[in-house]
């Protein structure tokens, strides 16, 4: 009984893998770091993309278009935009598409921290720390 599974699974790996790397690969960063995100996103008519975690997210057209949002359990919207327009996107869990009949494209900025705060005991960078004894 096991070796017709065996063999059943080693049949339909190699499709498997096949489709996998026939998949569009998601294009590195443009920058990234411990607080931000920046990659340029290109969706084709239909591209769909699956709910994921989203951060707090800056969204720069770099076409005309739209994007329909599916939060999970909510009512899907669709978010439209011109070229050259700046958005702000909140942290969110959604799936995203693209039914448009044309290309969409954007710069993202996907921000992933606050900045470190200052150490305590040393001054900011261009702040001097007040003399002791001198009055305020």
């Amino acid at each position: 009984m096991k070796i017709p599974v065996l063999a059943l699974a080693l049949s339909i790996l190699p499709a498997s893998i096949a489709c996998a790397q026939n998949a569009p690969a998601a294009p590195p960063p443009l920058l990234e770091n411990e607080q931000i995100k920046v990659r340029e996103i290109r969706l084709a008519p239909g591209a769909k993309q699956p709910a994921v975690p989203r951060p707090n997210t800056f969204l720069y057209a770099l076409t005309d278009g739209s994007i329909v949002f599916s939060p999970p359990g909510r009512k899907a919207y669709e978010l439209s935009f011109k070229a050259g327009e700046a958005l702000w996107l909140p942290s969110q869990e959604t799936a995203t598409s693209n039914e448009s009949d044309k290309e969409v494209r954007a710069l993202i900025v996907e921000i992933k921290s606050r900045a470190p705060a200052a150490r305590k005991g040393r001054p900011a960078k261009g702040k001097k720390s007040p003399k002791k004894g001198a009055k305020s």
